[in-house]
């Protein structure tokens, strides 16, 4: 209520949502949530690439880099955890996400390394393996001890003008093929190319590759892409690790959760972000609607109204 004490919409909603939590808590409460992607955050890498990025013409910091390729998950209903090289449960994930991991010990790269060859899949950014956890750059061909896993060297980069991709392999149009702030030059010695640099001079080298090693693939992306090239990026990377589902078909602005209950039952939330109703096609098994009570089977087609949401429990 505002300042004369008496209802108003705000109020009114407010008692829609208590009555809401009074009829839907035994569903939702003690909900469990199982991740398969991680993102490999480190304030060691952190600090270190923030007080050491020198050249960067535009002002990025490690955030920077972190954040779209979260968005870019989350914009496709891939649900993410955020670890640290402290964490015991990496291996636990089958596709993990590492960016700018500037200073890093021998023992984390090595165990990164060893989780690719057992099966994993990873999607490194540039500034990877560059130093150790002291901030010393390693003495050897780049990217260190991860160029074993990624099938790729360099010893160059530079700061990229009028830079695009080479025959735009993402189809993301000229206007967002671009490649600003930081390029390294790629040379794979077992990777496959996924991107080349258009530009008369570094056009020989590469941009992104993949690499098969072990059990697991690792991808390397050498430069700082447009957020329409990480997009596609991180679609390929799902669906190489096999996680791409009928979830990821519906996009942003239908932002999807799930859950399992106490109950062992699984939730879904469907929320529309966007002032237009939007529909969708449900792909689960047969559930019920549980703020209507309206049953819902595989292949219906729901509405959802503008800014709308609804939870669906499967039976």
């Amino acid at each position: 209520m505002s300042h004369d004490f008496e209802p108003n919409p705000t109020y009114e909603e407010a008692k829609t949502i208590g009555a809401d939590f009074n009829k839907l808590s035994p569903h939702l409460v003690n909900l469990k949530k199982k991740n398969e992607v991680a993102i490999l955050f480190s304030n060691e890498a952190l600090t270190g690439f923030n007080a050491f990025s020198f050249g960067w013409s535009s002002g990025e910091n490690y955030n920077d880099i972190l954040r779209p390729l979260y968005d870019a998950l989350y914009r496709i209903n891939v649900g993410v955890d955020f670890v640290d090289p402290t964490s015991a449960g990496i291996e636990k994930y089958k596709l993990v996400i590492v960016p700018a991991l500037y200073a890093a010990p021998d023992s984390l790269l090595k165990r990164l390394n060893l989780f690719v060859k057992n099966g994993g899949y990873i999607l490194y950014t540039f500034k990877c393996g560059f130093s150790n956890e002291n901030v010393k750059v390693r003495t050897v061909k780049q990217p260190g001890i991860i160029s074993e896993a990624c099938g790729i060297e360099y010893s160059q980069f530079t700061l990229p003008v009028n830079v695009s991709l080479k025959d735009d392999p993402f189809k993301v149009g000229k206007v967002n093929n671009t490649v600003k702030t930081w390029m390294e030059l790629i040379t794979p010695t077992t990777a496959k190319v996924l991107a080349y640099y258009d530009h008369p001079v570094w056009g020989k080298y590469a941009a992104i590759t993949q690499n098969n090693y072990g059990k697991g693939i690792a991808t390397y992306m050498a430069c700082m892409a447009s957020d329409s090239i990480n997009a596609r990026l991180i679609e390929n990377v799902v669906r190489t690790a096999g996680l791409w589902t009928t979830d990821q078909e519906i996009k942003f602005p239908i932002i999807i959760k799930s859950g399992i209950n106490q109950q062992g039952k699984i939730i879904h939330y469907y929320f529309n972000y966007s002032s237009k109703p939007l529909s969708f096609s449900y792909h689960h098994n047969k559930a019920i609607e549980l703020l209507t009570g309206n049953a819902v089977s595989n292949n219906n087609v729901l509405e959802l109204s503008a800014w709308g949401f609804q939870i669906i429990e499967e039976q």
